[in-house]
């Protein structure tokens, strides 16, 4: 069995949306950061930089949220083509820019004083809403739709920048990228998808249409 831990809509949801789609034995235990969870000895143990996600496997503790989904996908032979397969070189590209350039774009949404202070907030917080365009634009024109981990992540993120953007000027306005709004209302309706959106209390359409949920900065 696995033990995903994690916090309601953190990373650990994509994780957790591909344990339920998967169809395998899991465990969500909530990791309690307020008390400061995330710093003890125990879970260092499981992931030495203190982050969310981390899962319990048979063959030990995998944390990073890329690794853990490529991890997951390769051991069950589902959610990302197969290894030597001719559709496998998009799908690693795809998922690199998602992993690696969308994501912190929109976290950079949601906190913009992170790189560079409070200060810098509103510059950090513009820069990144237009950088996001451009990487959704590419999404919107090229990526694959069909149910993988490369879906599950994105709908996260949209999610996130859709309801989460620090600056309500800079929230997403997900009628802009039809392809990517179909996509998230076809997750939804998927029954796994659905389970955990009612589990994390996240609603039914809480990937295409959350509630904003931002620090509400002015502007």
């Amino acid at each position: 069995m696995y033990i995903l831990h994690g916090v309601y809509d953190w990373g650990s949801l994509v994780v957790h949306l591909a344990l339920e789609e998967l169809g395998v034995n899991y465990e969500f235990k909530s990791v309690d950061y307020e008390k400061g969870a995330l710093a003890s000895p125990a879970y260092r143990a499981l992931n030495p930089v203190g982050l969310v996600p981390v899962l319990e496997t048979p063959q030990g503790p995998i944390f990073e949220t890329a690794a853990i989904l490529l991890y997951l996908a390769e051991t069950h032979h589902a959610l990302a083509p197969e290894v030597g397969t001719s559709n496998r070189t998009a799908f690693l590209s795809w998922f690199a820019f998602v992993t690696n350039g969308l994501h912190p774009t929109v976290m950079a949404l949601f906190h913009p004083e992170r790189p560079l202070g409070e200060a810098n907030q509103a510059a950090v917080s513009e820069a990144s809403f237009t950088r996001m365009s451009s990487q959704l634009d590419q999404l919107e024109a090229h990526m694959p739709v069909a149910p993988s981990i490369l879906t599950l992540y994105v709908a996260m993120l949209l999610r996130w920048a859709i309801c989460g953007s620090a600056y309500r000027r800079h929230t997403l306005d997900i009628s802009a990228y039809p392809k990517l709004a179909l996509m998230l209302r076809d997750l939804e309706a998927r029954p796994a998808v659905a389970r955990v959106l009612e589990r994390e209390g996240l609603g039914p359409r809480g990937l295409s249409q959350p509630e904003y949920a931002g620090a509400g900065l002015t502007g």
